[in-house]
Parts: structure tokens; sequence; C-alpha cells
């Protein structure tokens, strides 16, 4: 399940038209969500709330073998309207929004014009950049961490991130990210004060125009790759990837291609991710070393419960206006059951089980996340098959929003 920020955070480019699967970080989203998930570990509670337009507040409790941590959370954007038509309580979010899960890889956009950000008062522009600021507190261990996004332009963006641990070196570390998005192509320069760490990420669409309003074609290759130096150990490191991806309105079962190499470390890891059904999803990725001849294939899917829509939902509302009469909403319920009896792919996402097994680990990992009332709740487990074993871990997440 995604936390407060990670949603807000998503809110906050799809507002501001930002596509961040264009950057080279997120080439395996797709599958890293089927593979890759985690699991709750004990009890935790997330409360959140929008404030006002402009600001929210998130507070979590956690209960580990008798260990009680929590955290505090705050955010704030700029315009102050930015996300007023963000659907971000708990019993209104879309669940394929918040549970992770498979999401066909979004189509490469052109730029919006510059001149549609302008606002002009008495011959002086006053419209603001798109930012984003967040700060939490972790106690009792006092670990603060901060992150700054302020949008330059349609295209460059610069993210600034910050931890404060006694336990680090220097007591903390910051990172800054300058981001350049086109559309067709999207650079990413990276500087660390850990190990003062230099890196450079680029991707580049093939098949796709940026003088074009939408995408020529609804499948498109991607190739990218990053490059790193720690200025104080003498490291490096470097690795490139490949992306196909098809969306729905292309084929009927979209799906996701990555293969991606680490030259230095001779590692190789390819993966493929399908939407076989409207409700399941299947994932797998095969990793190789060329050095160590070892190899692990990790399988994963996703089957999401869907229940339909209620018919009487708009009819029962009908009744309620007094200018309504009671015959005009007998036959609008009439005409509204019968229109849902012949339209069955309407649904109302419910819930989703998740499982994930690999070559390389004796255990299984299972999940099941849904909502209840206005709560949404992720359940895990993760299972060791040998025989005398059992259950590693269990845990149960609830989330709040208002």
């Amino acid at each position: 399940m995604h936390s407060y920020l990670e949603h807000i955070l998503e809110s906050f480019y799809v507002a501001t038209n930002w596509n961040a699967e264009n950057q080279y970080s997120n080439l395996t989203a797709s599958s890293r969500e089927l593979l890759d998930f985690s699991l709750p570990t004990g009890f935790s509670l997330n409360v959140s709330a929008l404030s006002s337009p402009a600001s929210a507040s998130s507070y979590s409790v956690k209960n580990l073998s008798g260990i009680v941590d929590g955290a505090i959370s705050y955010f704030y954007c700029a315009p102050s309207n930015l996300l007023s038509s963000s659907r971000l309580s708990t019993d209104d979010v879309e669940l394929t929004k918040v549970l992770c899960g498979y999401r066909p890889v979004r189509l490469p956009e052109a730029p919006e014009d510059p001149k549609y950000r302008e606002t002009w008062l008495g011959g002086k522009r006053i419209d603001i950049k798109n930012t984003l600021l967040y700060g939490k507190l972790y106690l009792p261990n006092n670990i603060l961490e901060a992150m700054y996004i302020r949008q330059l332009s349609p295209t460059d963006q610069i993210v600034i991130s910050a931890v404060s641990d006694s336990r680090l070196r220097n007591g903390g570390t910051m990172m800054t990210q300058i981001q350049k998005n086109t559309g067709k192509w999207c650079s990413e320069f990276i500087y660390s004060t850990d190990e003062a760490l230099l890196g450079l990420r680029g991707l580049y669409n093939f098949g796709f125009d940026s003088k074009l309003s939408e995408s020529s074609s609804q499948s498109f290759l991607s190739a990218g790759g990053e490059i790193y130096y720690g200025v104080f150990n003498k490291a490096a490191g470097v690795s490139t990837g490949l992306r196909y991806a098809t969306s729905s309105a292309y084929v009927n079962t979209p799906m996701t291609m990555t293969v991606t190499l680490n030259p230095i470390m001779g590692q190789l890891s390819a993966t493929y991710a399908v939407k076989s059904t409207t409700n399941t999803t299947f994932a797998s990725r095969l990793d190789f070393n060329a050095f160590s001849y070892e190899s692990d294939l990790t399988l994963g899917c996703e089957l999401w419960k869907h229940l339909p829509s209620n018919p009487t939902a708009a009819s029962e509302d009908l009744l309620k206006q007094p200018l309504v009469s009671e015959e005009t909403a007998q036959s609008e319920r009439s005409a509204i059951e019968k229109d849902f009896r012949e339209d069955t792919k309407t649904f109302v996402d419910e819930a989703v089980w998740k499982a994930r097994v690999s070559t390389s680990s004796p255990t299984i990992k299972l999940l099941w996340e849904g909502r209840v009332k206005a709560f949404l709740f992720s359940l895990g487990a993760e299972i060791d098959v040998r025989p005398g074993q059992g259950v590693k871990t269990f845990g149960l997440e609830l989330q709040y929003a208002s």
C-alpha cells in the first residue's frame, strides 16, 4: 500500500502534468510493484487529513514485538488550489491509485506550453511556481527527513531531499536532483553529500514525436542508462536498460517488458508483466550474473476482486429531491437498473490478492489489500514452505485519510 506521502506526490505530479514514469529510475516500476512489494510487519495505523487546500498532515503509530514508535508528517503545496481536484480521502480514492499493483506505463506526452501557466495582473506576472514541501519526524528516534520539489517550468524540476540522523556520517545526508523531462527524453543530474556522489541518468523514447499533441503510437520503446561516481570512496557504477510497453488502447492485453544490464557487476535482469484480464496480472523476472553464473527466477501475480456498483444509488437520491415526484423517480430507477443489467463492465475496486515466489528463497509472500468502510487495510504474511517451518512474518496496516 502506498503511503500518504506517495499518494500526495503522485497527485502533485498528475496536477502538474509531470510524467514520473519517463524517468530512468522508474524503468522497471510496473513489474517491481508485483515482484518486490513489501509486507506490513506488526501492527501500524496511519491517520491523515487535508487540513486546508494547501496543507496536509499525517500521523502514524506502529507496534512491532512490543516496541511502539511513530511519526508525524506535514505537507504543503503551492498554488493553494493545486490538489483541490485530487481524491485523497480513503473512502473516495480510487484503489488502483493507492494499492501497489500493475499500472500500464503512461504514454509520453508533449510538454505543456509555458504560457498557459502565466498569470498577469496589472502588467506583472503573479503566478507561483508549482511547489511541494514535505517533512517527517520519527519518534522516539528523533530522525528527521524532508523533501522540497519545485517545478521551474513544464519541463524542468528540482528535487532536494535530506535526512537528519545521528547514526549517519556527519549526522545526516542531502541529495539534489535536477530533472528535465521533454516527453521525448528525460535527464537527471544527481549529487549526494554521502561520499560526494555524482550521477547522471537519461531515458530516450522511440516512436514518439514531441511536436504532436499525442503519441504517434500506443506502443513505444525506451532506452536509457545511468552513471555515477563517488568522489570520496573512488567507486563508480554504470547501468543501462530497455523497456517496451503497450497500452490497452493498442492491444487487449497491456504489457511491459524490460531488460537491464550492470556491466561492472555482470548482472543481467529481464522482466515481463502482462495484464491478462481485467482482474488478473502476472509478472516474472529472471536475474543472471555472468561472473558467478548464479540465477534467480521470481514470479508474481495479483487478483482483483471487483464488486458491481450499486444500481439504485442514483435513483435513491432522486427520491430525496423535493422537486422530483415519486413517479418520476421510479421511472428513473427502472431505467438505471436496466442500464446496469446491460452494462456489466462497470465495477468498483474492492480488494486485491497478491502473491510472490522465488527460486532463491523457500518462502511465499501473500498480501491482501482493500477497503472496509472508510479504512484501507493491508494484511500480509511470509510463509516458509520447508517442513517444520511456518509463518515467518505477519502484519496488519490500517490507513485512514479525510
